[in-house]
C-alpha cells in the first residue's frame, strides 16, 4: 500500500473503533430476539482481534458475542505467537473461548500449540480446506480434538492434485458442489452421530455457480 492508503486504512480502523466504542448493545439484543423469534441461535461471533487494537476495543468483541448468546468468538489462526497470548489471555478473563478457524494450515502440531495456550482457546476447523490443502482426512483430526471443537466448517473440495494452473499457490483443490468433491464428509458426519459430538457442523456455500442470465 501506499502512504497515502495506508493512512486511509487507519483512519477507517479509528472511525469504525470510535463507533463501536459508543454503540449501545441494545441493537445485538434486538438483533439476537429477532433470530430467536425465528428460531435461529447464534453460536459464534466473528469479529477477529488484532494487535492494534485497544483493550476497550477487545472489551466490546467479547460484549457483542455474549450479548448475542454465542458461546465462541472466530478469528483465523495466529501467526504472531504475542497475539496467540493476547487473545487467549482475553478469553480466560472473560470466560468465553475464542476458536480459531483454519484454511488448511495447522494439522496436530499447529493445533496443540494453539489450545495449549489456554483452556478457552479452541478450533473452528474448516474440514474442507484442510482436506483441499493437504490432501489429508481431516476425521482423525476431528476424533482426537473433538473435545476442544466449538464448530466445525463443511464444504467439498477436491484434493491438492487437482488444483488447477489458476489455483493459487497452496490454495489446493477446487470447491465443489456437495458429492461431487473428495472430502470425506460422510465419514465426518457418522463420526459425529456415533461419539455424539455436540458442536455445531455448518454448511459453508463457497464453490463457484454460473451466473443465472436475467430479463
Amino acid at each position: 500500500l501506499t502512504p497515502e492508503e495506508q493512512a486511509a486504512a487507519r483512519q477507517r480502523a479509528e472511525e469504525m473503533r470510535k463507533w463501536r466504542l459508543s454503540v449501545s448493545m441494545d441493537k445485538y439484543k434486538n438483533f439476537r430476539r429477532m433470530y430467536e423469534d425465528a428460531g435461529v441461535k447464534i453460536y459464534a461471533f466473528k469479529l477477529p482481534p488484532t494487535m492494534e487494537m485497544p483493550d476497550q476495543e477487545y472489551e466490546y468483541i467479547w460484549n457483542v458475542a455474549e450479548t448475542l448468546g454465542a458461546d465462541h468468538i472466530t478469528m483465523e489462526l495466529p501467526t504472531e505467537d504475542a497475539l496467540l497470548q493476547r487473545v487467549a489471555e482475553y478469553a480466560a478473563k472473560r470466560r468465553l473461548s475464542i476458536a480459531f478457524h483454519t484454511h488448511g494450515q495447522g494439522g496436530a502440531s499447529g493445533f496443540d500449540k494453539v489450545l495449549g495456550a489456554s483452556r478457552y482457546t479452541a478450533l473452528n476447523f474448516d474440514v474442507g480446506h484442510y482436506f483441499g490443502v493437504n490432501g489429508q482426512s481431516p476425521v482423525p483430526l476431528v476424533e482426537k480434538y473433538h473435545d476442544r471443537i466449538a464448530s466445525l466448517h463443511l464444504k467439498d473440495r477436491k484434493g491438492p492434485g487437482s488444483a488447477t494452473e489458476n489455483s493459487r499457490p497452496g490454495g489446493g483443490g477446487p470447491n465443489m458442489p456437495w458429492g461431487q468433491g473428495e472430502t470425506p464428509l460422510k465419514e465426518i458426519l457418522q463420526l459425529m452421530r456415533s461419539n455424539k459430538y455436540k458442536f455445531p457442523a455448518t454448511i459453508e456455500y463457497e464453490y463457484l455457480t454460473r451466473r443465472v442470465p436475467t430479463c
